[in-house]
């Protein structure tokens, strides 16, 4: 094996130890079996046609943790305490519906503690400095009937909920970034009738690895469709090797000609002393 075949084998190891090890030590980390999620559908994105780094979109990977090793806020408390991810207040987690049905990852917007008689309480809406009502007054320990938040999120949506039709429990009312497919709570759109309370957190997303996970998208039946809205992810991770391709091919010839560049040197001085 040439010299040139051996610097370019190394090279290659070591790419594949640092992600190897990035991926152990995140995984380690986690405090989850699996620290990796990858988002099949558009409803967190900010764009409904294309992929935005730093946003969460059809084909991404998110590194996610435990919701014990992570501190959890709601998109209320983040326009209070400036706390931010994936460009918007709050965090964003992942949540279990139940048996035979995927776990949905959404941000949460706001805590509803249940007062056990029929009313709901929202401490947070104290320091809140956005526009909320709510039909049965404006007492937010003490609150039933229609809740509504007047433009809220990255895009400025006007969403309500009725109260009196929760689940009687404790939890997050959640929804997805996206402008165009997610106008309502999740627990008015059909997909979960109660507020998601903290033993049905799976994790919460903490970074994004963009376009990695536009493969398994693409093989799984039934969501290959959503890859639609987002054209630009396939061109971006054919791109994204392409470089690392370059990457190793030019630190192969850098190697190659400086190697062959002192073999000519040493032969000069053999011929002419």
């Amino acid at each position: 094996m040439s010299r040139g075949s051996k610097i370019l084998l190394s090279v290659v190891g070591v790419f594949i130890l640092i992600v190897l090890g990035g991926f152990l030590y995140v995984n380690a980390n986690s405090g989850l079996d699996s620290s990796l999620s990858v988002i099949m559908s558009s409803s967190m994105q900010h764009d409904n046609d294309m992929s935005q780094i730093g946003k969460i979109d059809t084909g991404d990977v998110m590194i996610i943790k435990s919701p014990d090793r992570v501190s959890i806020h709601s998109y209320v408390e983040g326009t209070q305490d400036g706390y931010r991810s994936f460009g918007d207040y709050g965090s964003v987690i992942i949540y279990d519906r139940g048996d035979d049905v995927n776990p949905v990852i959404h941000r949460a917007i706001v805590w509803l503690d249940y007062n056990g008689r029929g009313t709901w309480s929202i401490p947070s809406l104290a320091g809140y400095k956005g526009l909320w009502s709510c039909t049965s007054g404006s007492d937010y320990m003490n609150m039933s009937g229609t809740l509504i938040f007047t433009d809220i999120t990255q895009s400025a949506k006007t969403v309500s909920i009725n109260l009196d039709s929760l689940k009687k429990q404790s939890g997050y009312l959640t929804m997805g970034d996206n402008p165009v497919t997610n106008k309502y709570f999740d627990q008015g759109a059909g997909i979960i009738d109660h507020p998601i309370g903290n033993d049905e957190i799976k994790a919460v997303a903490v970074y994004e690895i963009p376009w990695m996970g536009v493969i398994k998208v693409y093989m799984t039946d039934g969501k290959r469709s959503y890859l639609e809205h987002v054209p630009n992810s396939i061109y971006s991770l054919v791109m994204l090797f392409v470089m690392i391709f370059l990457i190793i091919y030019c630190c192969d010839f850098y190697h190659t000609h400086k190697t062959v560049r002192t073999k000519e040197k040493e032969l000069e001085e053999i011929l002419y002393g």
